[in-house]
């Protein structure tokens, strides 16, 4: 059982937001992207962010390997989705948003190739050395002028045992520089405000194109 079964199991889910990032309603737009795009959102929880993205008219493709956080999903929003049994899937669909119960790595989903991504807490869940084939998915899963908005969380990673796992810029430029430019939107230093005894933690958001 993953680390991730384990903490939904318990309940311990303190990364899930309680609201769509604001972060969304800030930089989005910068993506210029029409109304009717395809959104990406690996590894996406029950995140309130998915019906952020549909209220803007996307279709939103959720991906997600555990069951329990897409039967809350749906169960949060007192709604039933259609449900699609797939080879190595599960695929819940309501209206444009769509959740696949499926390993992100080998997920094949229907609605690909995608216009946009979306990473607010996969690449930190992820250790370093699982990074490269992550985006290597992201470009087999999405268009040759795909944009993604990267949300990431940096601190000395011997301080604290992941996850959330710390990216720090030198491996941002080594994992994405040869597929995509890649502009930091917004940068915040958190050491005194997040809580954990670090000795420095900082947050920025970046904005990745295709080259």
């Amino acid at each position: 059982m993953s680390i991730w079964h384990q903490r939904w199991n318990a309940n311990q889910i303190g990364f899930h937001r309680l609201e769509a990032n604001p972060v969304l309603d800030e930089q989005w737009p910068k993506l210029s992207l029409p109304s009717d795009a395809k959104v990406l959102v690996p590894l996406c929880g029950k995140s309130l962010d998915l019906h952020w993205f549909h209220q803007q008219g996307h279709t939103v493709v959720g991906i997600e390997m555990v069951q329990k956080a897409i039967n809350q999903f749906f169960e949060d929003a007192s709604s039933v989705p259609t449900i699609k049994e797939m080879k190595d899937a599960k695929k819940y669909s309501l209206d444009k948003i769509h959740l696949y119960h499926a390993d992100f790595f080998d997920a094949e989903p229907d609605e690909a190739q995608f216009d946009a991504w979306y990473d607010r807490a996969a690449m930190v869940a992820l250790p370093s050395s699982m990074r490269p084939d992550y985006v290597k998915q992201l470009l087999n899963l999405t268009t040759r002028t795909s944009k993604g908005l990267m949300v990431t969380f940096d601190y000395p990673q011997e301080e604290m045992q992941g996850p959330p796992f710390a990216l720090p810029d030198s491996e941002i430029e080594a994992l994405f520089s040869e597929h995509f430019h890649i502009e930091r939107l917004q940068f915040t230093d958190l050491t005194h405000e997040d809580g954990r005894d670090l000795t420095s933690c900082t947050t920025s958001v970046f904005l990745l194109a295709r080259k």
